[in-house]
């Protein structure tokens, strides 16, 4: 039996990674420089709250 909620993160992943893609391959240099910097921001944040899910799990 496949388990519906792992499909459904594959698929998530797989479409992000096909939309970043696109977004690199027809932006500009300044573009770039900034999805770059966005990504590297959301990053942090997405490390921050997985730092906080897991405190209120210990």
């Amino acid at each position: 039996m496949m388990n519906v909620s792992s499909i459904c993160k594959g698929v998530a992943v797989g479409m992000a990674a096909g939309i970043a893609t696109y977004a690199l391959t027809n932006a500009t240099k300044s573009e770039k420089r900034r999805f770059k910097s966005n990504t590297v921001k959301a990053m942090h944040s997405v490390g921050n709250m997985m730092d906080i899910l897991g405190g209120m799990f210990m």
